[in-house]
């Protein structure tokens, strides 16, 4: 209840979110991983095994330490206007690697 009570929501709407049935937005994400004081990229880490990592399409998590770092540093940019900034920027260097 003190979770659902620092992150906004009501304990049922945790007990979802723990359940797998409700889906939590980034921005949800980002205000958990504040609340329980942990870096984004520990909520976001999947374990083998696990019925999540089973899903198709899922990505295996994250494992070298510079992409939970770049995960962790764009999580704590708060402007919109410049996270689209950075992703376009991502795409772009990945779209010229493709090229040449």
């Amino acid at each position: 209840m003190e979770l659902a009570d620092r992150i906004g929501v009501s304990y049922q709407q945790v007990q979802k979110y723990e359940n797998e049935k409700s889906q939590v937005t980034l921005r949800r994400l980002l205000v958990l991983a504040n609340a329980l004081n942990t870096p984004l990229t520990a909520i976001l880490s999947v374990p083998t095994g696990s019925r999540l990592s089973d899903k198709a399409g899922l990505r295996a998590p994250v494992r070298s330490r510079e992409e939970r770092e770049l995960l962790d540093l764009y999580a704590r940019i708060e402007s919109p206007q410049l996270r689209r900034t950075v992703l376009r920027l991502m795409r772009n260097i990945v779209e010229q690697q493709q090229t040449q």
